[in-house]
């Protein structure tokens, strides 16, 4: 229920200090779960699914405390009228992930699964150090699996034909010198959407990834050699500006939509065009 202090806009959003509270109705009755909810695109994610209507949206990551400072994504969530949980966990834990879906029951079990949880290396190149490859892994790719299997073994026990979203990459799609363990993982990812959509599909269990491009965050910030970058991709791509968190949040709301309902095994580029002439 929206708060007494919001006010309409001709677009029919609500605005709760200065946070849009309502944008659509496309989630309306779902729980969506988001692993890497915490900071940047997973927070936009979390509060995107509220914006547009979620029944629920379980938070989870390693720490509730958003790397960039401010608020937890649960209290954003619960200031705009919604209904949020946080949960704690290490994707790269299979049973933890299976603790983290189970949580949804609460809400009757999720219908929108987003595996977000990813992380980039500081030196990540040619001579990428095994320990370090070995960890991004981990989580980049095994993390994701763990999320996309165990929100399945539920949907299919539920006979729910939800909807789950992997977090790729623009570096899934096209690789770069310096980010070769990177990019490797997120090609994993979509390739890993497109074959489980072909497994789950019988069942009415949509896969699709989402690749960002260029996306103004603390970890892009916080990444030097994507960082010193940045300014170069935004200056080619056809927008010429760098993403904003909340329009991958407003595209996985659309994947994680009936409106979406006859669409799996995509690689939903969402960068500005900027692939389109690299």
């Amino acid at each position: 229920m929206l708060h007494t202090n919001t006010v309409a806009t001709r677009t029919g959003a609500f605005h709760f200090n200065g946070e849009v509270a309502h944008v659509s109705s496309i989630l309306d009755g779902k729980t969506v779960v988001v692993t890497g909810a915490a900071s940047g695109i997973g927070r936009a994610i979390a509060i995107g699914a509220a914006r547009h209507g979620a029944k629920a949206v379980i938070v989870s990551d390693v720490e509730q405390t958003p790397k960039e400072g401010g608020e937890p994504a649960t209290d954003a969530i619960e200031a705009i009228g919604g209904t949020a949980r946080f949960h704690r966990a290490d994707v790269t834990s299979r049973s933890e992930v299976d603790d983290l879906v189970a949580a949804a029951d609460e809400f009757g079990g999720v219908d929108v699964m987003v595996c977000n949880a990813g992380i980039t290396l500081a030196d990540d190149g040619a001579d990428v150090r095994e320990e370090d490859y070995r960890r991004l892994m981990a989580v980049n790719l095994d993390g994701v699996l763990f999320g996309a299997q165990a929100a399945a073994r539920t949907m299919k026990t539920a006979g729910r034909q939800g909807s789950i979203v992997l977090m790729g990459s623009m570096g899934g799609v096209v690789g770069a010198g310096f980010t070769v363990a990177y990019s490797t993982s997120k090609g994993g990812v979509v390739l890993m959407a497109k074959a489980l959509a072909d497994a789950l599909g019988p069942d009415g269990i949509r896969v699709n990834s989402i690749c960002p491009g260029v996306i103004d965050t603390h970890l892009l910030r916080n990444t030097p050699a994507v960082a010193s970058a940045a300014d170069g991709f935004r200056q080619r791509t056809p927008l010429r500006r760098m993403g904003q968190p909340s329009e991958i949040g407003d595209a996985v709301a659309w994947l994680g939509s009936d409106l979406s309902s006859f669409v799996t095994g995509i690689a939903l580029l969402v960068d500005g065009g900027l692939t389109s002439v690299v």
